[in-house]
């Protein structure tokens, strides 16, 4: 795992591009803490550089790296997890690597003779930015469910890119103006969606994207060149699908395992974690494994123990339980909203596990993007039993849908947020799209689809990935791998989940290879004390964190509205919101007060920047 970024300036300018690729690559050193190094052309225009974290090829795998002749360079952050079989392909055409398994020199030469068409081939993490030093040309791509993130700035003949945000917004080129859109689709997400980002002049390369930059015109060309393409196969027998599955899961576990530093994994009572490390524990050596719980909990949503310790026993790891109190769960919250670079109001747990992994571990095998591809427990079922795919009615969507399964209400957030002239696009409105564009026919199909494009790349692996390179270890997941999802994308809906068992294929699949204790659990959510009725410090809240002067003097908030919904969630643990019609209501509980929080917390971070409200 690395670090990358890159400076374009149409004037030649050696001094001004170092400088600003310096401090780039500086704010996200964390990335990557074993090497530097950086490349500038000889036109003195283009920069790039990478820190980077060794994984594979600790000794010859540096970048930038750079074709035998000069004249391609690359910066590659992720890894192809299957450049073995991809360089011996190559080693058949009578192409030669100087490396000894650097996936770096694998996807250089794969660009080398296939260009934009080998991302197809690429099965793994990436973001990565690719030079020709003869056509003047830059290509820069993102993986195909956005594991790895990509951001850009292009204004004023200036073309900025960089793994973390913080490192575009340290040179200096950003205006720094929070985009009002973005804070209004986050108070009812409790993540950005892209490819907007939380500042307005900064961008996000999607999942599944190429972004093309002529050096010699300044043209930017933005391109898909991957989709999530349900395309249901009924050839095949209902009781053929957990075969192919399983199948499918070892490979990409087996395919997970490459590496040179030590690997780990997570583990909790769930299918996701506990299939992973089925399948890992068939090997000779035992996985060492992690389970995080909460100080005076039973068995519950804050305490996996048992269920873990069960799976653990049966898999022989070598197993590390990690036991956390309120305070130790909250005490690196500022550093969390510093890694995590946009606001979060999401759970916070995977962070102390990955902490704790990383004081030992250069990667962690995850079960991210298990949940959305098996139907997500049924966030569809309620559109299905409603018929809405019979009326398609928007409004149908927003209130059997959207009014229950997001945050708050696009009624609510004109009142909070002060420009309320402002034509905001409605969230709701905003997800109705995605859902009726794409051509996937079953509700089952289009919920499917708009959380794998949506949440599981802007929130999710946004989050696993800033959480794991804030601790030095790379997460990967395997129900990611290109073999298994384009074979899910071939299940139809009404197999793949069910009204009476959502995960029900996934468990068929899954069956013999883990505990029958843990073969029913239910679905717990890895939960923190952040989605916990606790004892807020509404004083401390009041006057320090959402400071009146403070509030106002930032523009973003109404004051009274804001302070209104907080006295009313001190006095009464809710805010009721009366939507429509006077029989529509809305209930807001302590997740979006924690949803409020953590904005205000992102904005005296990384806006006011004079942050000193610690939440204990």
């Amino acid at each position: 795992m690395c670090g990358i970024a890159g400076y374009y300036k149409v004037k030649p300018d050696h001094n001004e591009i170092n400088s600003i690729i310096q401090k780039m690559n500086q704010s996200q050193i964390h990335r990557g803490p074993n090497s530097t190094n950086k490349f500038i052309n000889k036109e003195k225009n283009l920069g790039l550089m990478m820190c980077r974290l060794s994984i594979l090829d600790l000794e010859f795998g540096l970048q930038p790296m750079h074709s035998e002749d000069g004249r391609y360079t690359i910066i590659f952050n992720g890894t192809i997890l299957n450049s073995p079989s991809l360089r011996s392909k190559l080693e058949e055409k009578k192409i030669s690597f100087f490396t000894k398994n650097s996936d770096t020199e694998v996807l250089l030469k794969m660009l080398i003779l296939k260009g934009k068409d080998c991302l197809k081939e690429l099965n793994g993490s990436f973001a990565f930015a690719f030079y020709d030093n003869k056509t003047k040309k830059l290509l820069c791509a993102r993986d195909r469910f956005g594991l790895k993130p990509f951001y850009y700035l292009n204004k004023n003949n200036k073309f900025l890119f960089a793994s973390e945000l913080k490192a575009i917004l340290s040179s200096g080129y950003s205006d720094r103006e929070v985009d009002k859109q973005s804070i209004f689709h986050y108070l009812s997400l409790l993540w950005v969606p892209g490819p907007n980002t939380i500042i307005k002049d900064i961008k996000k390369l999607q999942a599944g994207y190429f972004l093309e930059l002529d050096l010699e015109s300044g043209n930017l060309n933005i391109e898909k060149w991957w989709d999530f393409k349900i395309e249901p196969d009924y050839k095949v027998d209902k009781k053929e699908w957990p075969i192919r599955i399983l199948d499918a899961l070892k490979t990409s576990v087996k395919r997970s395992k490459l590496t040179d530093v030590p690997l780990s994994c997570g583990l909790s009572g769930g299918l996701d974690s506990q299939s992973i490390v089925g399948i890992l524990s068939k090997d000779d050596v035992p996985p060492n494994t992690f389970t995080m719980a909460y100080e005076g909990y039973d068995e519950g949503h804050m305490n996996e123990l048992n269920s873990s310790k069960i799976a653990s026993q049966y898999f022989n790891t070598k197993h590390e339980e990690i036991i956390i109190n309120q305070d130790e769960y909250f005490e690196d919250l500022s550093k969390m909203v510093f890694h995590l670079d946009e606001p979060y109001g999401g759970g916070l747990p995977l962070w102390h596990v990955l902490k704790e992994a990383g004081k030992n571990f250069g990667v962690i095998l995850t079960g991210l993007g298990g949940d959305e591809l098996f139907g997500n427990f049924g966030r569809w079922s309620l559109l299905e039993r409603t018929h809405f795919a019979k009326f398609k009615s928007k409004f149908h969507f927003k209130k059997v849908f959207f009014d229950r399964k997001y945050f708050f209400s696009d009624e609510l957030k004109k009142e909070l947020l002060l420009e309320k002239e402002n034509e905001y696009h409605k969230t709701s409105d905003f997800l109705y799209d995605n859902i009726s564009s794409n051509k996937h026919g079953s509700i089952r199909d289009k919920i499917a689809y708009l959380d794998i494009k949506t949440q599981l790349s802007d929130e999710y692996c946004n989050m696993v990935d800033k959480f794991s390179m804030a601790h030095g270890i790379e997460a990967r997941a395997p129900f990611l791998d290109n073999d298994l999802t384009d074979l899910i994308q071939k299940i139809p809906g009404e197999i793949r989940t069910s009204q009476n068992d959502f995960k029900g294929l996934l468990r068929e699949s899954v069956k013999d290879i883990i505990p029958k204790e843990n073969l029913y659990n239910r679905k717990r959510g890895f939960v923190g004390f952040e989605s916990q009725k606790r004892n807020y410090d509404f004083k401390r809240l009041k006057n320090e964190l959402f400071e009146e002067k403070k509030i106002n003097r930032q523009g973003i908030f109404s004051y009274n509205i804001l302070k209104d919904f907080l006295e009313s969630i001190e006095a009464n643990d809710r805010y009721l919101e009366k939507i429509e019609f006077g029989i529509f209501y809305k209930n807001y509980s302590y997740k979006s007060l924690w949803a409020l929080i953590m904005l205000q917390m992102w904005l005296d971070i990384f806006i006011e920047k004079d942050f000193s409200f610690k939440f204990n």
